[in-house]
């Protein structure tokens, strides 16, 4: 099923990420997976080594807080759900590839663990969706967005700065469309309206157990 009042646009509204079963799918299954990692690291009382969180599929954003993760996600459902179009940014571009990388992943590698993350949503899709999600996740934020620009910001890091300007302005990525990126990786507390942004993607009870999970990991020393 698709609602056609996609939000989520690409160049100028000429592009949309449909408001279909699919995203549905990407946005929920990134969400819990991350959740879940969340909560295994506060399982064993582990300080985070290595990198948590869908935003894992991002390099340069893969330090992200992981509850922050979780928040930047939401804010991107939250608008996606609306009627009106708004232009995607470039980290929405990045929360997306990542929301269905992920998703892609845990059908492909864990397809039960996956019915299971679908059959208490508030949005009731048929278990066969996993089949080939992977790839069907591919090619619906290939038809979304068309470039993966947001993969090779990792590799500046160690570039001189005037090599980095110039790269900048051969892949038309100014200042300005990048600094969200760099505001996420600065951000260390989720937003006070965490539970709004959550309906629609989590149940009642799924929502105030993520509340929790979050709260925990921010009392964390």
């Amino acid at each position: 099923m698709c609602d056609h009042r996609c939000m989520l646009t690409c160049y100028g509204h000429n592009v949309r990420l449909p408001q279909s079963d699919l995203a549905y799918v990407a946005f929920r299954l990134a969400l819990l997976n991350t959740l879940a990692d969340i909560e295994c690291c506060l399982d064993f009382e582990e300080e985070m080594g290595e990198p948590l969180g869908l935003l894992t599929e991002v390099p340069f954003l893969e330090q992200v807080s992981p509850p922050v993760q979780v928040d930047l996600l939401a804010d991107t459902w939250t608008r996606h759900r609306k009627a009106e179009l708004i232009e995607a940014s470039l980290l929405d571009a990045a929360l997306v590839y990542a929301a269905c990388m992920t998703a892609g992943r845990v059908s492909n590698d864990m397809p039960d663990v996956a019915a299971a993350m679908l059959r208490d949503g508030p949005r009731k899709v048929s278990p066969r969706i996993i089949r080939r999600a992977s790839f069907r996740l591919d090619d619906m934020f290939d038809a979304f967005w068309d470039d993966r620009d947001f993969l090779l910001i990792d590799d500046w890091q160690d570039l001189p700065p005037d090599r980095v300007d110039h790269i900048k302005k051969l892949m038309g990525l100014p200042d300005e469309v990048l600094q969200p990126l760099y505001e996420a990786l600065n951000r260390w507390r989720v937003s006070p309206d965490l539970r709004a942004k959550l309906e629609g993607l989590l149940s009642e009870k799924e929502t105030w157990e993520t509340l929790s999970v979050v709260r925990d990991w921010e009392a964390k020393p």
